[in-house]
């Protein structure tokens, strides 16, 4: 009997961490190019009590969704969209390199080119720093920043630098428990060729929030069933000792 006990504990536990992943999916449906998180529970189920320990159900895992999200248009000159395959790199404020799509870009206080959530955009030659005189700012198709001579908005751009760009094996990538996606050791960030920088534009969250919601019910339905199934096989189990109980006596 105790077998069952911990073959629906272990599925419980199962479903709680699925419900983590699927609500931080759901919090996360209107952050700029979030790559949304699957889980992958595999529960095996029994007709009989007698399961044995060595079948029950491994540790959690789970997967990043690396598919794009889509793309709108802002009409912002620093908001970037990569059109397809590709990456951005940038910097982390700890100063680890990781992989990003996400393009709402800003100058912050320091000249530095950064995104939303402060991470540096990287150039093929380091940090990308703007000048503090530099006016229309603009980002190319092919990712090369440019911006307009001070005071003299007819002349010829000057450019700063193109951003990094690499494209990857999707299955060398890996999403931290940090949210931030990086390249496995060992696999190479390869240069991307061909990849479309989107100007004006954003990229969404591809996050489906019907069908996050779907699971979501779907999900706490499970649990609320496998909660059932504990109470009955408890109930059993000491209906059973009851018995034992009285024939003993």
């Amino acid at each position: 009997m105790q077998s069952i006990f911990q073959t629906i504990a272990e599925a419980n536990r199962q479903i709680d961490s699925a419900q983590s992943v699927v609500s931080n999916n759901l919090a996360n449906t209107g952050t700029t190019a979030f790559k949304a998180d699957l889980y992958a529970a595999q529960v095996k189920y029994r007709g009989d009590f007698n399961v044995d320990a060595s079948a029950l159900p491994n540790a959690r895992d789970s997967v990043v969704d690396l598919s794009s999200g889509n793309i709108s248009f802002t009409g912002r000159d620093l908001d970037i969209a990569i059109n397809g395959s590709g990456w951005m790199q940038v910097l982390t404020p700890g100063g680890e390199e990781v992989l990003s799509r996400r393009g709402d870009l800003r100058v912050d206080l320091d000249g530095r080119l950064v995104d939303g959530v402060g991470r540096q955009i990287m150039s093929e030659t380091g940090p990308v720093a703007i000048q503090p005189d530099a006016t229309s700012i603009a980002i190319g198709s092919d990712g090369t920043i440019s911006f307009a001579p001070p005071g003299n908005a007819g002349a010829a751009r000057i450019a700063l630098g193109r951003i990094m760009l690499v494209n990857p094996d999707p299955a060398d990538l890996t999403k931290g428990l940090d949210g931030e996606i990086r390249i496995a050791a060992g696999a190479d960030a390869v240069p991307a060729t061909g990849t479309q920088v989107v100007a004006g534009a954003l990229e969404s969250s591809n996050v489906n929030p019907i069908s996050a919601m779907v699971e979501m019910i779907s999900l706490s339905r499970a649990f609320e069933a496998q909660s059932k199934t504990l109470k009955s096989a408890d109930e059993m189990n000491e209906s059973s000792a009851s018995l034992m109980r009285v024939q003993a006596g």
